[in-house]
């Protein structure tokens, strides 16, 4: 069973980034790729029940892109988790 949920894909620099969620966890999981296709992981944005989320890059591959991308992952990963708050605290 899948214990992730998808919430929204964005594009940020020109590649397709996916968020998922983990249940019980402050963070989202990053991923490369839209529906349909295979993702590649990217990392996590993670305290994101804090005013200081943060970046973990998973892919070493990736690690350069990230870095000069990472005011945009993060931004977006907290539109993202603001938007799952306001929608299950009703």
């Amino acid at each position: 069973m899948n214990a992730t949920h998808y919430l929204d894909t964005v594009w940020v620099d020109g590649r397709l980034l996916r968020y998922t969620a983990l249940p019980f966890q402050a963070r989202l999981r990053i991923t490369f790729g839209g529906i349909g296709t295979r993702p590649e992981p990217l990392g996590s944005v993670i305290r994101l029940d804090t005013d200081e989320p943060r970046l973990c890059v998973s892919a070493p591959l990736h690690v350069e892109w990230a870095g000069t991308n990472s005011e945009a992952i993060i931004a977006e990963a907290v539109r993202i988790w603001a938007e799952v708050r306001r929608d299950c605290n009703g």
